[in-house]
């Protein structure tokens, strides 16, 4: 290689090794960095339906794809707080039953309100563009979803920022995933 370099135009030589500086600098971005940096750190994951977890999945397995331990435990439930850089933190419930985890609910706290907006919008992007078109249900975006296992799953959704009326409060977005049972 150096052989050829050394044969080439000084032009060509600067020019290719340019490139190949450029090209081995970037690194790979994954398809979840569209939806941001907050949205990425929650979500971790673009298989199953959470940070690579499905409803039904057990205890064990569950706890074995965090990374870090719960700060609560109990037989049914495992609780997580995790943080955002500087951006903020966000928690995790991981609620289980005799078929394996049943509920999944997320409060992300963004520590600029007004960046909540932006966050929440690109959570319902990616739900939407994953699992279709949102209804409106009481406060929440919603999304139903078909399961071989559970039948229909829910997809809840929701900026709870405007509840918080103190001055510098977070901005607060909710996630909810369990089994539709009615």
């Amino acid at each position: 290689m150096k052989y050829f370099l050394l044969k080439q135009k000084p032009e060509f030589t600067l020019l290719f090794l340019l490139i190949l500086l450029v090209y081995s600098c970037t690194s790979p971005t994954s398809k979840m960095a569209k939806y941001g940096h907050v949205f990425e750190s929650v979500m971790r994951s673009e298989t199953r339906v959470f940070r690579g977890l499905s409803l039904g999945d057990k205890y064990d397995s569950v706890q074995l794809k965090e990374t870090i331990k719960p700060i609560e435990t109990d037989s049914d439930y495992l609780y997580y707080e995790l943080k955002l850089d500087t951006t903020g933190s966000f928690n995790i419930t991981y609620s289980f039953d005799e078929s394996g985890l049943d509920e999944i609910q997320s409060d992300i706290l963004i520590n600029n309100a007004s960046s909540a907006d932006e966050v929440f919008s690109k959570f319902k992007l990616y739900f939407d563009e994953h699992y279709g078109e949102s209804q409106n249900n009481q406060g929440y975006i919603v999304w139903t979803v078909k399961s071989e296992k559970y039948g229909l799953v829910r997809i809840n959704l929701s900026n709870e920022s405007a509840n918080f009326a103190a001055e510098k409060a977070p901005g607060k977005i909710s996630l909810w995933i369990y089994p539709d049972k009615d």
